[in-house]
C-alpha cells in the first residue's frame, strides 16, 4: 500500500472555527493558545477524521484547528454534526499525588539522543503530511495496547527513519471529561532493545507520578505571563536545528461499532519538530493503526514499514 492523501477537507465545529479565527488570542482559549503561537508562526496544527459512510465509495474529510480540539473532543463534535454513533471510553480521572513531584518528572522529561534521521529536508514551517493506515484483527493483550504498540510500531520506524538507539514520543492524556481541548501529555522514551513489559512499567510510572499534570501545571506560567512569553516559548521550540520528539503516539481506545460507517480514520497533526504521528484505536471489531509522516522525511518506504509491522504484530 502506497501512502495516502488527504482529499478536500471542509472544517467541522464550523461557527467554533469561524470564532476563534476572528481572534486566535482570546483567553478563552487557554492552552490552545500555544497552538495560536504555532498557527502565528506559520505552522497551523490541524486534526484530520476521514469517514466513509455505509453505502459510500470515497472517504470524506473533515478537520478542526487543535487549538479547539483534541482528539476525543473532536471525534464526540464529528459523530455528533455527522450522525454516526461513537462509543467514546470513560476516562479515570485522577489528580497528581504530589505537584511538585509532576512537575519535577515534567522539567526532567529529557531525552537521552537528539534524533538523527536519516533523510530529513531542512527546516520547514509547512505541516504538510502523508500517512498510512493498516486494520489489524482484534487480540487479547497482556499488557495496554499503547506499550504494545509502542515497542512494535515505534521501534520499526526508529529503525527505518533515524540513525538513534532510542526515541522519544509524546503520549496525549486527558485531564478531564469535558468538551474542546483537555489533554495533555507525558515523554515516553523507547528504546530499540525495549520489552513490552520494559514499556508498561515505564507507562505506568510516567502515569502514577503523573507527568502530564506537570506539563500542564508548567503550560500555566506561559498563559500566566500572556502571548509575548507564549510566542517566545513556542519560538524556542520551532527555532531549534534539532528535534527532542521523534512523533506522537496517541491511544484512542475502544470507540465501538458505529453502524453508520464502514470506516473511520484518525490522524495526528505533525511538523519539522515532531515529524511522526501514530494513533491506534478499536473500531468496528479491528484494530485500527494510522501513522502520518511529515513531508520534510523523504525516501520512506512505507511498503516496508508496513510489512515489518504486519509482521510483528501477527
Amino acid at each position: 500500500m502506497s501512502s495516502l492523501q488527504v482529499n478536500d477537507p471542509r472544517f467541522f465545529d464550523y461557527q467554533g472555527y469561524l470564532k476563534y479565527k476572528r481572534n486566535i488570542w482570546d483567553p478563552i482559549y487557554k492552552e490552545g493558545l500555544y497552538f495560536s503561537a504555532m498557527e502565528e508562526l506559520g505552522q497551523e496544527l490541524i486534526i484530520n477524521i476521514g469517514i466513509r459512510k455505509t453505502g459510500e465509495e470515497q472517504t470524506s474529510w473533515f478537520q478542526t484547528p487543535h487549538a479547539l480540539h483534541d482528539g476525543y473532543s473532536a471525534l464526540k463534535t464529528l459523530a455528533k454534526e455527522q450522525r454516526f454513533s461513537l462509543n467514546l471510553p470513560p476516562f479515570n480521572f485522577r489528580p497528581p499525588i504530589s505537584i511538585n513531584r509532576s512537575i519535577l518528572s515534567a522539567i526532567r522529561s529529557t531525552p537521552k539522543e537528539n534524533h538523527q534521521f536519516k533523510n530529513q529536508s531542512e527546516k520547514t514551517n509547512s505541516t504538510d503530511f502523508h500517512f498510512i493506515k493498516m486494520a489489524f484483527p482484534l487480540k487479547t493483550q497482556k499488557y495496554s495496547d499503547t506499550a504494545y504498540f509502542s515497542k512494535i510500531v515505534c521501534q520499526t520506524l526508529m529503525k527505518f527513519l533515524t540513525n538513534n538507539t532510542s526515541s522519544r514520543w509524546m503520549v496525549p492524556v486527558r485531564l478531564r471529561d469535558a468538551d474542546g481541548l483537555q489533554a495533555s501529555y507525558f515523554g515516553l522514551e523507547i528504546k530499540q532493545n525495549d520489552t513490552v513489559l520494559d514499556l508498561h512499567k515505564r507507562i505506568v510510572l510516567k502515569l502514577r507520578t503523573g507527568e502530564h499534570w506537570g506539563f500542564y501545571y508548567l503550560s500555566k506560567i506561559g498563559l500566566v505571563l500572556g502571548k509575548r512569553a507564549i510566542i517566545y516559548l513556542t519560538k524556542k521550540n520551532v527555532l531549534k536545528d534539532n528535534t527532542i520528539w521523534m512523533g506522537v503516539i496517541s491511544n484512542l481506545g475502544n470507540l465501538g461499532d458505529s453502524v453508520e460507517l464502514n470506516e473511520l480514520t484518525v490522524l495526528v497533526p505533525v511538523r519539522w519538530h515532531r515529524p511522526v504521528g501514530v494513533v491506534i484505536y478499536k473500531h468496528n471489531g479491528k484494530q485500527i493503526l494510522t501513522v502520518t509522516f511529515h513531508k520534510s522525511l523523504k525516501g520512506v518506504d512505507t511498503d516496508e514499514i508496513l510489512r515489518e509491522i504486519h509482521k510483528s504484530y501477527l
